[in-house]
């Protein structure tokens, strides 16, 4: 039986939503213990924090309750006494808030409550203009979402000081079955809570629950993500800031939205030159889900053609890509070919339990030694005014890559 088949059966079944509850209870224990007297919350679950235009200043708060309740985000500044109260909006049982006009590289804490109940409190931690730390997962879509819970939880383990987390496409097998994203943010609860999530849509979260190509309803259901004032796209691509980088989060799935949403080229692109001719931040990096290489034919890809010269043109400092399962690092690329300048180019390996095998090719300077046994491996980024640190890692420690970007080398 082919795993579609099987998870066809599943969503028909409605079974899928069984799976996850088995163990909400003990990952969600430290999330409903509230402090103050105040009974448990249990209801709120995947709570997670949603980058915005601008972190120094606002954040998205978000989570998931299975009933409707007159909920309220308490928050305020840690070492101050005033706590405020914000409202929330909930929409089929997905909840959201924004919190504004908060102070930049400040912490602040915060919880949710309704009546005499709330969550534990949450740390909250604006951006600043300089140094930060961030984790970069791809393609975390599983049959058995604990691999995407080791693989989180690793990370969050080893590098609990990072302040920011992306997931470079194909979050979920299938973008509209609920129960993979319950799975998914069931696996990812210790990592999201005190981190700031920003997303990037892959072509799996473009897949209905009977694998044809859909609007990726699911997905943007999951994250209120910032305004990119494209009309009908919202949620599609956008950008932001976060400390001495600005980050545009593209998209790449034109092959399964088409249909739906021929113009997705013209309008992002317009998004793209804009938002880059904008911004003053020292670093430009782009984030998205499909790469820019054809291994089986050992040349660049219909991806390549519509971003390259764009990226030459622009100064992108960063790329980073997934949908292939496997880490390369490229180095810099300028005019199609190797170079001394221009963008450095990494393909993301896998978080999750879907293994593919691409062959070697000389684009890359750096590839995994034994490609049929490629583990779940994750990028930490170190980001500051002058440089950036890159380290890719297993989830059983091996490092496969690190290297040093100096901004001297962009001129």
């Amino acid at each position: 039986m082919s795993r579609r088949f099987f998870l066809k059966i599943l969503i028909a079944l409605g079974l899928g939503a069984y799976f996850p509850k088995l163990a909400e209870a003990s990952r969600l224990d430290e999330l409903h213990t509230p402090q103050d007297g105040y009974e448990p919350l249990t209801s709120v679950k995947f709570l997670r924090q949603v980058v915005t235009k601008d972190s120094r200043s606002s954040r998205m708060i978000m989570w998931q309750s299975d009933s409707a309740e007159n909920f309220q985000v308490e928050w305020q500044l840690v070492g101050e006494a005033t706590a405020h109260f914000s409202e929330v909006e909930q929409k089929d049982f997905i909840c959201s808030c924004k919190l504004e006009n908060l102070k930049p590289a400040s912490l602040y804490k915060f919880r949710i409550v309704s009546g005499e109940r709330a969550t534990s409190w949450q740390d909250l931690r604006t951006a600043g203009d300089g140094e930060f730390q961030m984790l970069i997962f791809a393609d975390s879509q599983c049959e058995n979402y604990e691999i995407w819970q080791r693989t989180a939880d690793t990370a969050q383990e080893n590098f609990p000081d990072a302040e920011l987390v992306t997931v470079i496409g194909d979050l979920v097998d299938n973008g509209e079955a609920d129960y993979q994203w319950r799975a998914w943010h069931l696996a990812a609860t210790k990592l999201l809570t005190g981190k700031i999530f920003a997303p990037v849509m892959g072509n799996h979260e473009c897949y209905g629950v009977d694998w044809f190509n859909a609007l990726p309803t699911g997905y943007l259901n999951q994250f209120i993500l910032p305004n990119n004032g494209a009309k009908n796209f919202g949620g599609y691509f956008y950008s932001f800031d976060y400390g001495a980088a600005h980050f545009f989060i593209l998209n790449t799935q034109f092959v399964e939205l088409d249909k739906f949403k021929p113009k997705l080229q013209s309008a992002q692109e317009y998004f793209f030159r804009r938002d880059a001719a904008n911004t003053n931040r020292r670093w430009k990096i782009v984030l998205m889900h499909k790469d820019i290489y054809d291994y089986a034919q050992d040349k660049f890809n219909d991806i390549a053609d519509r971003f390259l010269e764009l990226f030459d043109e622009l100064e992108i400092d960063l790329v980073f890509t997934g949908h292939l399962h496997t880490y390369r690092n490229r180095g810099k690329i300028f005019a199609r070919k190797k170079s001394a300048r221009g963008t450095t180019y990494i393909l993301c390996g896998r978080a999750g339990d879907q293994k593919y095998v691409e062959p070697h090719s000389t684009i890359d300077d750096v590839t995994y030694k034994n490609l049929q046994e490629e583990p779940e491996s994750f990028i930490v980024l170190n980001v500051n005014a002058t440089e950036i640190n890159l380290t890719a890692q297993t989830v059983n420690g091996e490092i496969l890559d690190k290297f040093t970007i100096r901004k001297d080398d962009f001129k």
